[in-house]
């Protein structure tokens, strides 16, 4: 899904609400700017998905219209549908990855990174002989992954593992960066 409609099915889903907001609160929940707010609100009037209204105190309503509605619809399928096509790609991804580190004879798993990709890879470890022995990611420290403790780079020097697995999507020359710093020797890095 591009992310113009993404950020239609969310303001559309803001406006589904059917509560009073001002285009600044819609910018920062959307966290977009307050002139591509403004864009975006035009367009969907202009469409007929919504309908503005001024309440008192020179507020504005937003008010779904059914077509709108339909075209949340229509949005939210292609975002689940989307997201659901990545969840496959990337379950392969991973599964290709494990088979390939099993035949090297690795066992022992690090993640640096905690987000979706981590969770996938996690669910993907399971009937594999593969064990995760920690997870590093130093925006999320001390939060908990399905069970996992969330660390900063100071793990990789306290932990025995086999294979540093990237499994964050963004920042890998910092990640990259990071993981040297701690004295871990690039071979020991894999990403999908």
């Amino acid at each position: 899904m591009e992310l113009r409609s993404l950020k239609t099915l969310q303001l559309l889903e803001e406006i589904s609400k059917n509560k009073p907001t001002s285009q600044r609160e819609l910018s920062e929940s959307l966290e977009i700017s307050l002139g591509l707010v403004n864009s975006f609100i035009q367009k969907l009037v202009k469409k007929g998905y919504c309908k503005v209204t001024t309440i008192p105190k020179r507020k504005v309503k937003y008010l779904l219209t059914p077509s709108g509605a339909m075209e949340k619809t229509r949005l939210t399928y292609e975002y689940i549908a989307t997201s659901y096509h990545y969840y496959k790609a990337a379950t392969r991804k991973v599964q290709t990855l494990y088979s390939l580190l099993q035949h090297e004879g690795k066992r022992n798993l690090i993640f640096y990174g905690a987000g979706e990709l981590a969770e996938i890879a996690l669910h993907c470890m399971g009937g594999t002989e593969l064990q995760l022995v920690g997870i590093v990611d130093p925006t999320r420290k001390g939060v908990n992954l399905n069970g996992h403790a969330i660390g900063d780079h100071s793990i990789l020097e306290t932990i025995d593992y086999d294979v540093v697995l990237v499994t964050a999507t963004d920042r890998h020359k910092d990640i990259l960066d990071d993981i040297s710093s701690a004295g871990v020797a690039i071979d020991l890095v894999r990403f999908f």
